[in-house]
């Protein structure tokens, strides 16, 4: 009734209307002017309580609902978003000039030549030529590698280690348990920190020349691998999109048959994946490794006086490898525990069925388990993905040359503290509204609940 909604909104705002029309008419009243800050916060906490009540009643009608909680909600915002606005406008136009101009958020200084280098790939600003925002580019480039490789990398591993949590096996669920329990309460700081000395130990020496079958070179410089060709990554690529849109559209077939039996070949992924393997690095181009001395040096047989031609092989540097193991290890645990507790919630009978049914371990696993316990696993997964994401900043514990590690780097050289910290902060706000953008729209498509 319209009528019942406008007496609704006049008893949420009254307050509100009654204290402008005394403040209008009785401002010269010392405890008005000279508190007014203070009492319009109080009648908008006031407002606001009495709008919650309103809503909590349950007295509207469902079609106002959503539009009484969206009212609320700006009311709560408003004050809040307009304190920031005013606030930012404040320092930029400080009347201290200091501090105007430690808030001046020009970015021209980005256009100018770097001052220090960095190690990225695919894109490899020079020293001292190309500007800050190429590096800039390049380092966001770095940190997005080593967050969609964790990601894949912990979840493959948390999976596995979850259900493993889970089995009948003693030995294997004590060995997962105690696993999850190490890694999950070890600071990543440390494991990464750990890593990296274990790397650096592990690996030889650069006067070593180490290698597997002069396929691999590897030190404690780097870790050379075959170059695969672009082309045969696209080929393979397009093999995986292929035989996942063939099951897909079989299965979509098979199911309008009345008759319809499903049938299941666990061997086929695996020998995709091999194949594809066989196909990325059947044509790859192997490392060149040379041992040249253009300068007729008398020390030619120095061991370490060795190097890979550049573009013959495909760099693996060490800080990149630690933050991927860091990072996978940390991670891994947690998706463990949620992968196992989202199974845990399952109800009974759904395990029952399947035997029932007789569908083997695996296929009960893969076709009754987990796409159930998907509604569960999803949101708490988003928050774990955008953590990666975030924890990739420790990067500089390793010397990788991630975004946090080259923005910390040009603060120390240029002194542009809050620009730079604000670029930071966009970045990092950008990236993870991404991945949440992504997960959210997955999480939509495996459930459609809503309150």
């Amino acid at each position: 009734d319209p009528k019942e909604n406008h007496i609704d909104a006049i008893k949420v705002f009254s307050p509100f209307l009654i204290f402008i029309l005394i403040s209008m008419f009785i401002s010269l009243i010392p405890l008005i002017s000279e508190n007014m800050v203070e009492l319009f916060s109080l009648v908008l906490i006031v407002m606001v309580m009495l709008s919650g009540l309103h809503i909590f009643s349950e007295s509207n009608n469902l079609a106002n609902h959503d539009k009484k909680n969206s009212a609320l909600i700006f009311t709560i915002a408003l004050p809040i978003v307009l304190y920031a606005i005013t606030r930012l406008l404040f320092l930029l136009h400080n009347p201290d000039i200091v501090t105007r101009e430690r808030w001046d958020l020009s970015w021209s200084f980005m256009v100018d030549t770097n001052r220090f280098e960095i190690n990225a790939w695919p894109i490899q600003p020079d020293f001292p030529e190309d500007i800050r925002w190429k590096f800039y580019v390049a380092a966001i480039i770095n940190s997005v590698r080593i967050t969609l490789v964790s990601i894949v990398l912990c979840t493959i591993l948390g999976v596995i280690i979850g259900v493993t949590r889970l089995s009948n096996n003693k030995l294997a669920s004590i060995l997962a348990t105690v696993y999850v329990e190490i890694f999950r309460n070890l600071p990543l700081a440390v494991l990464l920190f750990l890593v990296a000395l274990q790397l650096g130990e592990s690996l030889p020496l650069f006067t070593d020349e180490a290698n597997i079958s002069e396929l691999m070179y590897y030190s404690n410089q780097g870790i050379y691998i075959p170059n695969p060709q672009t082309n045969m990554l696209i080929l393979s690529i397009l093999l995986i999109l292929g035989v996942w849109s063939w099951n897909k559209y079989k299965d979509y077939n098979a199911q309008k048959d009345p008759n319809y039996q499903y049938s299941d070949n666990p061997l086929l992924w695996p020998l995709v994946l091999i194949l594809c393997v066989f196909l990325i690095f059947s044509n790859a181009s192997h490392p060149d490794y040379v041992k040249d001395d253009p300068l007729n040096r008398i020390f030619l047989n120095i061991p370490g006086s060795w190097d890979i031609i550049e573009g013959s092989g495909f760099e693996i540097t060490p800080e990149f490898l630690a933050m991927i193991i860091g990072l996978t290890l940390f991670t891994a645990s947690v998706v463990a525990e949620i992968v196992r507790g989202s199974i845990q919630s399952l109800p009974r009978g759904q395990i029952e069925a399947s035997i029932s049914l007789g569908l083997s371990s695996y296929q009960r696993l893969r076709l009754v388990i987990l796409p159930q316990a998907l509604r569960s696993m999803i949101p708490l997964l988003n928050s774990q993905y955008m953590n990666v994401w975030k924890n990739s900043s420790l990067a500089i514990i390793v010397a990788y040359s991630d975004i946090f590690y080259v923005i910390f780097v040009m603060m120390n050289n240029l002194g542009k503290l809050i620009p730079l910290f604000l670029l930071l902060l966009v970045t990092y706000q950008v990236g993870s509204l991404l991945i949440s953008g992504i997960m959210n729209y997955y999480n939509s498509r495996v459930t459609k609940v809503k309150i």
